[in-house]
């Protein structure tokens, strides 16, 4: 009894210490599997690129949604309706994807400045995260930002979102510190991992050098690995996947990011 006691003891105590930073991205379409998001048991909070666990429900998955899901509005349609779409019960709404990318959200400053008001109309009070710039589109994220805010008069946007492929850690801090000198809100980083690395390898030890820094910058709030699982048919290569191929377990990479 007293050794069940320690462990239950020590389980509580790992919970409570568990970073409320790290979260993760599951990927959908054919990459997705009922239970993806169950297999990383700590984790503070989740996304999948849609207003609410589209993938979970397209799926017929017969377990419950985890908890700490944030919704995103990935682009803008004028036909969006916060009580169709919008994941109820949640604190936050992150914004636009990579707007400063063609094949991605493609949205002008000016665009996404206009229909920011609509977003915060449906929001009802839940706090803002910035459309998630990144470096490599068409635009400097930090120029993309500054003309978003030039016409974006009055706005609510809580938090400033990004991504970042460098699989560096200093180039990846001293970019999201820019961001944080320019525009003093704290950041999202809602991508990063090493592009086109298909080692296991340069992967985890990317992982080792970012997460303590991640862990310890005040003006970083929250963070979350690129990506749950993928067949290698994007910018990330599988190596980068959390979760084994064809199912719901851990990868080596991701036992060590869930158990960081």
């Amino acid at each position: 009894m007293g050794m069940l006691y320690t462990f239950c003891l020590l389980a509580i105590f790992s919970l409570c210490e568990a970073s409320t930073k790290k979260g993760v991205a599951i990927n959908g379409g054919h990459s997705y599997h009922c239970g993806d998001e169950d297999a990383l048991t700590n984790i503070h909070w989740w996304y999948d690129w849609h207003e609410s666990p589209w993938q979970h429900s397209t799926k017929h998955c017969s377990s419950s949604v985890k908890s700490g899901y944030v919704p995103m509005v990935w682009a803008w349609r004028h036909n969006i309706d916060e009580p169709v779409h919008l994941q109820h019960n949640t604190h936050y709404v992150l914004g636009f994807n990579e707007p400063n990318f063609r094949q991605q959200a493609n949205m002008s400053p000016q665009d996404a400045a206009t229909h920011w008001k609509s977003l915060e109309s449906i929001a009802h009070g839940r706090k803002l995260v910035s459309p998630a710039v990144a470096p490599g589109g068409y635009l400097d994220p930090v120029v993309w930002l500054e003309q978003f805010f030039s016409h974006c008069h009055g706005c609510q946007v809580d938090y400033i979102a990004t991504h970042a492929y460098w699989c560096n850690a200093d180039i990846t801090m001293n970019f999201l510190k820019k961001l944080w000198d320019r525009f003093h809100k704290p950041i999202w980083l809602t991508e990063f991992a090493c592009p086109q690395k298909n080692s296991v390898n340069d992967q985890l030890n990317y992982m080792k050098a970012i997460l303590p820094r991640l862990e310890s910058a005040s003006y970083v709030y929250r963070y979350s690995w690129f990506v749950s699982r993928t067949h290698g048919d994007g910018w990330v290569f599988p190596a980068a996947s959390l979760l084994d191929e064809n199912g719901p377990h851990l990868s080596t990479l991701g036992h060590y990011y869930n158990n960081f």
